[in-house]
């Protein structure tokens, strides 16, 4: 990886060591940053420091990302998986209130990019124009206490594909296995009350993402690294791999570069091999257009037209 986008830190901490790193290039990753989530009380991801509550709350919570120039500005639409206590079935915010966030943040020059499972979170992000959306999940209560499930209607799915903002769907390590193993025990304890299994989440969850393609829904690759065990850094390359076997391999592979830089405001230096841009290149020993696991194999590593991997000496 020659640049990694950080969407959500504690306290400000990734912001400050990407300050660090733009006084003195390490040579390492490029790093984009948005500082700790905004969220509501006691909502997802909340332990960062990015809690507010109310109108006030909120501006105060744009200027200080503002101040501390982040990169873009995230917030928690709704509850999340690995935060006891939050609901993933609705929205942390009303639409007034998202809608505030979004426009203080635009006119600072920041983008907006929402967390959002719950279905009616989704639709709140689009209306009010957000510029990302992580996992789009979709998900509903069932009526009469059945399973949660994912669901999606075609004018919801229009209305996304419409709208052009790009979904990162947070593959990578995302398989019945991992999610048997590596889930978080409140996640596990939400399938079995479900009566779900693993295999039934994953095929559902390809399900509504072959259905987004079908509409026209951009996708950029992305991984959630670092915020579960099955969620490990390390494995960009399987949310390439898994995102390829929804679009198709080109597809996969333009959500992972060009799409990518775009959409965290690099596409003017980064994302393709062009005269003026970045030279960051990644060597794999076969050909990627003929198989996307290729990139578990890297030969070599070049970061700013400076060769990283392997080091001097080795082969």
């Amino acid at each position: 990886m020659t640049t990694v986008r950080d969407l959500g830190d504690r306290r400000f901490s990734v912001v400050e060591r990407r300050d660090a790193q733009r006084q003195v290039d390490d040579g390492l990753p490029w790093i984009v940053a948005s500082g700790p989530p905004i969220t509501s009380l006691g909502g997802h991801c909340g332990y960062l420091g990015g809690e507010v509550s109310g109108a006030d709350e909120i501006v105060a919570a744009v200027r200080e990302r503002v101040e501390r120039q982040v990169d873009v500005v995230k917030v928690m639409a709704s509850g999340g998986m690995v935060t006891t206590g939050t609901d993933v079935f609705t929205p942390q915010f009303s639409i007034e209130e998202l809608r505030l966030l979004v426009e203080q943040a635009h006119a600072a020059g920041l983008p907006v990019t929402a967390h959002a499972h719950a279905a009616a979170a989704v639709d709140q992000a689009v209306a009010v124009g957000v510029d990302g959306i992580e996992h789009a999940s979709y998900v509903i209560r069932s009526a009469e206490g059945g399973p949660p499930r994912a669901h999606a209607t075609e004018e919801q799915l229009a209305a996304l594909a419409a709208s052009g903002i790009p979904v990162c769907p947070t593959l990578g390590g995302f398989n019945a296995a991992a999610l048997s193993v590596g889930a978080p025990p409140q996640v596990k304890q939400l399938l079995a009350e479900a009566g779900i299994t693993p295999e039934q989440v994953v095929e559902r969850r390809m399900s509504l993402l072959r259905r987004m393609t079908t509409f026209g829904v951009r996708f950029i690759s992305g991984a959630d690294a670092g915020i579960a065990p099955s969620k490990a850094h390390g494995r960009y390359a399987e949310a390439v791999i898994e995102l390829g076997r929804v679009t198709g391999t080109v597809p996969a592979l333009v959500a992972a570069s060009s799409s990518a830089a775009a959409a965290i405001g690099l596409g003017r230096s980064k994302g393709r091999l062009r005269r003026g841009y970045d030279a960051d290149v990644i060597v794999v020993d076969d050909n990627l257009a003929a198989d996307l696991t290729a990139l578990r194999h890297v030969r070599q590593v070049v970061l700013r037209s400076v060769p990283v991997s392997p080091r001097p000496g080795q082969s």
